[in-house]
């Protein structure tokens, strides 16, 4: 579940970034967003993950807790409002990723920066660090009466860690907010699917 609420605030992070407003549909729009990052512990694989920043730098900008957080690059975003007035956002874009891994295992999910604290303090660097290729699309964004959400995002990345060993890092992330919702368990059609291997 801390998957799924790390997941999700990143999609808030999407629609709060774009400052759209749906009006009207039309020809997709591209929306420069300059303060977009993606971080989530990936249980699967036992790393906390962070795109588009680092660390470091979120962490920092966590405690002084002021401005956007300090994103590696601006994204291009792409919005575009069906007749149906269902605002469809995607980004579809190649980012630094940075790997870590937790400070205990299995790690007792706290918080981004609390599960690496120890590293952090030590001034240790990331477990491994790459080039992603992430993908993410909503199909309503404002979350309009035309259709039920549904939420995706797909990370594809080639890592290479403090020893120079090369790894490829991949994780699917798919929910329809329509589905069941069984109290405490997951989704009963959530798919959150990760693989990190030698290469």
């Amino acid at each position: 579940m801390k998957k799924l609420f790390l997941a999700l605030a990143s999609a808030i992070l999407f629609g709060a970034a774009t400052m759209a407003t749906p009006a009207s549909a039309g020809p997709p729009e591209e929306l420069p967003i300059d303060d977009y990052i993606v971080l989530f512990p990936d249980v699967n694989v036992n790393r906390s993950v962070f795109i588009n920043i680092t660390a470091q730098d979120f962490c920092a900008w966590l405690a002084d807790g002021e401005g956007p957080p300090p994103a590696i690059e601006t994204v291009d975003g792409r919005l575009n409002i069906t007749g149906s007035g269902a605002a469809v956002a995607s980004i579809d874009a190649d980012l630094y990723i940075e790997m870590w891994e937790f400070d205990e295992n299995p790690s007792p999910l706290i918080g981004p920066c609390e599960d690496i604290q120890q590293q952090l303090d030590a001034g240790s660097g990331p477990w491994a660090t790459g080039v992603a290729k992430w993908k993410a699309k909503t199909n309503n964004l404002f979350e309009s009466d035309a259709r039920s959400n549904t939420f995706g995002e797909r990370t594809t990345a080639v890592l290479v860690d403090q020893d120079g060993n090369t790894w490829n890092y991949r994780n699917v992330f798919h929910l329809n907010f329509s589905c069941n919702f069984p109290g405490e368990a997951p989704p009963s059609c959530l798919v959150d699917n990760s693989s990190l291997r030698q290469r």
